[in-house]
């Protein structure tokens, strides 16, 4: 049985065990590098995990309560741009994929973000390669809006990223539809 839980900052020990793996693991579908995540201090793994308002890292949890995914969700606070948010940091531990963990992760987060008021839009970016990602997202909803050629170069090899939204569906009045 799996658990889908905001992760606390208790538990960024192993909230950043599991991103340094995923960084390790899968190096070419990530911005960041397990190279210079090594040197990030306690305090601003502490700060990733706080929970507010505007932000929240989900956990998935396995039945020993051993964290097996995330997903990481931060909205835009400035007036222009609350009204966007975006996807950043999804992984499942590949002995656990393809159990539905990474549907259950990323609809939970879109469950959140559809009840904060005056949100729109979550965006997130995906390398084009990484064909099982890029098919929940479309599963779930989300449109590819544009690809960046080369967003990403890892030992000379260029990546592509799609970036691809989701409109959080909103009520409308009768004379709108």
């Amino acid at each position: 049985m799996n658990i889908i839980r905001t992760i606390t900052q208790e538990e960024a020990e192993s909230f950043w065990a599991l991103r340094l793996e995923a960084l390790q693991t899968n190096p070419t579908v990530f911005g960041s590098s397990y190279e210079e995540a090594l040197h990030t201090s306690a305090e601003v793994v502490k700060e990733r995990l706080r929970c507010d308002g505007n932000q929240f890292v989900l956990g998935a949890y396995s039945g020993e309560n051993r964290l097996v995914g995330m997903v990481g969700f931060k909205r835009e606070t400035s007036i222009k741009a609350k009204h966007k948010s975006f996807i950043w940091g999804m992984y499942v531990t590949p002995s656990f994929r393809q159990h539905g963990i990474g549907r259950l992760l990323m609809e939970e987060a879109l469950r959140r973000a559809s009840a904060m008021h005056g949100l729109d839009l979550v965006l997130l970016s995906v390398v084009t390669s990484n064909e099982g990602a890029r098919k929940l997202y479309h599963s779930l909803g989300f449109e590819t809006y544009g690809t960046e050629r080369c967003a990403l170069k890892i030992g000379g090899v260029c990546y592509d990223e799609d970036h691809m939204v989701y409109w959080i569906p909103t009520l409308r009045a009768k004379d709108e539809v």
